[in-house]
């Protein structure tokens, strides 16, 4: 009986400490990777005793592989190898080293990118576990400082940022990942002159819209010839023009830009010159909407508003387990507040999602079912899907 104990135990406890091990593991990879690792050197440090400190990316690094191959030790002395052949024996420690990183490594991360709202308490919870990894972390610094003295470096900054300034570390980071298109004012939403106009009809148009720069096109939105800063009508407006002056010719080139451009180049366009705005155009030539050194700003430090911008509902809303989007909403941020991986490889916004799984021009009142969810297209401007509410069916 004691021996039949006594081997299971030798059983369980090399089991129990790999398991252990995975989950500790899952929790830094989780915390590492929902953090993003081009940021987290900007997340601080930990916490040592006696008040010392060792970066904190390093630390989360350290400790998974550490637990990693803990868990691999633990898992193999779990597997009886006796008796078994070379090639057999090869192929089992290949598979259980494979089944641990991939539930101690592989796993967690991709729960990270699926679930990024967890990654500050994954964050926290995972600074706690650190401290048995303390020598390991002093080790390697102690190394660190050695090979310094042979090969000095620069000094690097480690600044313990907090959410704010995170966040526009990670919108300076995804400015190379988006597009104009993304974030431009559809053609809908654009305000515009005509070339043909008279001044008085430009005057009543900028103080509509209260612009500073309005694109002028002749004819039709498709054929923009420019664009006119409202500060040279100021003449006109205090009836100091000269009677021999046209307007038009106060007209200046403006930038045409691909939909498909970065915000990371455009922003570079934006330093060169001296205009603020430039004109997207679709594969055709046609112009799909405008996008202004605003608008990329905002991708870094969040929404601007002046003193003259109206106070806005918001994009997404909960109304009594409905939720109310705007049809120009991305799907990224859809998911993200839903909870639900909504994606489409054709298109990237809540109202070309409506369109694409209709294949028509949506109407008020049009109901689908897409991934579990009751679709209802609220409202529709102009072909433009403007709100649609999802409930879970």
């Amino acid at each position: 009986m004691l021996r039949a104990l006594a081997e299971w135990l030798a059983l369980m406890a090399p089991l129990a400490v790999a398991a252990a091990a995975l989950v500790w593991a899952g929790l830094l990879a989780f915390a590492e990777e929902a953090s993003l690792a081009d940021t987290l050197r900007a997340l601080g440090e930990a916490p040592g005793p006696g008040g010392g400190r060792f970066e904190l990316h390093r630390a989360l690094h350290l400790g998974r592989l550490a637990l990693l191959v803990l868990g691999t030790v633990a898992a193999m002395g779990a597997v009886d190898l006796r008796g078994r052949s070379v090639p057999g024996g090869a192929a089992l420690l290949l598979v259980t080293t494979l089944f641990v990183f991939v539930v101690g490594d592989t796993v967690p991360r991709a729960a990270a990118r699926l679930a990024p709202e967890l990654a500050d308490a994954a964050l926290r919870a995972a600074r706690r576990t650190l401290w048995p990894f303390w020598p390991l972390a002093w080790a390697l610094d102690a190394i660190d400082r050695r090979a310094a003295g042979v090969a000095p470096q620069g000094p690097v900054l480690h600044p313990a940022l907090g959410v704010a300034q995170r966040d526009m570390l990670l919108g300076v980071f995804t400015l190379a990942d988006t597009t104009v298109d993304e974030v431009m004012t559809s053609r809908l939403d654009m305000s515009a002159v005509d070339i043909s106009a008279s001044p008085e009809e430009v005057l009543d148009e900028v103080r509509r819209h209260e612009h500073t720069r309005m694109p002028v096109y002749d004819g039709t939105p498709d054929s923009i010839v420019g664009v006119l800063f409202v500060k040279d009508l100021v003449p006109y407006a205090m009836g100091m023009a000269d009677p021999g002056g046209r307007w038009p010719d106060l007209v200046r080139p403006t930038q045409f830009v691909p939909e498909t451009k970065t915000l990371d180049h455009q922003l570079r366009d934006f330093q060169r010159g001296p205009a603020h705005l430039a004109v997207v155009v679709d594969e055709y030539g046609g112009t799909s909407g405008l996008v202004t050194l605003e608008d990329i700003l905002e991708e870094i430090v969040g929404e601007i508003r002046d003193e003259r911008d109206a106070t806005a509902e918001p994009a997404i809303r909960e109304e009594q387990g409905r939720y109310l989007v705007d049809g120009r909403v991305t799907l990224d941020d859809l998911s993200h507040a839903i909870g639900h991986a909504f994606s489409h490889p054709d298109v990237s916004t809540v109202g070309g999602l409506v369109y694409s799984t209709l294949g028509r021009v949506p109407r008020a009142g049009d109901e689908l079912r897409l991934d579990g969810f009751r679709v209802v297209v609220e409202r529709v401007d102009r072909r433009r899907v403007s709100r649609v509410s999802f409930e879970r069916a």
